[in-house]
């Protein structure tokens, strides 16, 4: 996708290859490209492990994470960017308008900064190492959206940007091999949600930010809900709900704590990422709670 870019200086950026585990390509891959190509190779860590090997060697003054699967959302976009960064020096992250492309090449405009996704945003490296952001490397799944997380704790929302572009710059692609549409692992996707969300709702808490700790909790237990009860998988799901049972036992408090707007806002978030499950009440999600407790009741 990069050598299909067009009035883009090469020299401006730099491009590495890491190969989590895995042995580099031959050097002949890359001839005739436009660019030269770092390749490094370190032992298997997994993604968050690589990003932050990445964020900790770069040589670069702004990163961007790119998925080999991917692509730039036209010939013109690298240049979009580079244009930007020559005025950049007020920010310490900039985002910009992308697609989301589903499995049969329908596209979805994302044109917001978006609280999941790395893929259309540049990072200041400094920035990054300043504030000690990483990704966690105990998550396998939704690490980008925890980094995000702790980014919004540290940044100051003057120094976040938008680089403006008539078209999308980058274009997020959905494939059959993608983790989050492989239903062999749906349940294991879903449960990865329980662990992000508490490990953000207890960086929260470290930060001193007990509203969104509060709201944190009332989330991790409103995913539960619709992991739970809303969906069906063939797994054995007790294990899970022994978990949640734990953890809303020992952070009840803040539960109850949350203001009445935040609790709305939570169901509102849910309902949309609830994929494909009805919409959820708040009636119904207090009611299985309370099942929830009364299931449990004396067990410890």
């Amino acid at each position: 996708m990069l050598a299909l870019q067009r009035c883009v200086d090469f020299n401006d950026f730099k491009i590495t290859l890491y190969h989590d585990g895995t042995e580099p390509f031959p050097e002949e891959c890359f001839a005739g490209y436009p660019y030269q190509v770092e390749q490094i190779t370190i032992d298997h860590r997994g993604i968050a492990g690589v990003r932050n090997y990445a964020i900790a060697h770069s040589e670069g003054t702004w990163i961007k994470f790119n998925d080999c699967d991917d692509m730039f959302a036209s010939i013109y976009s690298v240049r979009q960017i580079l244009d930007a960064l020559h005025e950049s020096d007020a920010f310490d992250v900039l985002w910009f308008p992308f697609y989301f492309e589903y499995l049969d090449g329908r596209r979805f405009l994302l044109d917001d900064i978006h609280p999941v996704f790395t893929h259309n945003k540049l990072f200041r490296r400094e920035f990054l190492v300043e504030k000690n952001i990483w990704f966690n490397e105990k998550l396998t799944w939704c690490e980008d959206s925890a980094f995000l997380a702790l980014l919004e704790m540290e940044i100051d929302i003057n120094r976040r940007g938008k680089i403006k572009a008539e078209s999308p710059i980058y274009c997020y692609a959905v494939r059959m091999g993608s983790l989050c549409n492989r239903p062999e692992i749906k349940f294991a996707n879903r449960e990865s949600f329980f662990e992000r969300h508490k490990y953000v709702a207890e960086e929260f808490r470290k930060h001193g930010h007990i509203d969104q700790y509060n709201t944190m909790v009332v989330r991790v237990m409103c995913d539960s809900f619709l992991t739970l009860d809303r969906m069906k998988f063939d797994e054995d799901t007790s294990e899970l709900e022994r978990r949640v049972w734990e953890y809303f036992r020992d952070h009840k408090q803040q539960f109850l704590d949350c203001t009445a707007e935040n609790f709305d806002l939570v169901i509102e978030a849910c309902n949309r990422e609830r994929d494909g499950c009805e919409p959820i009440t708040k009636d119904e999600f207090l009611k299985w709670l309370r099942q929830l407790q009364n299931k449990h009741k004396g067990v410890e």
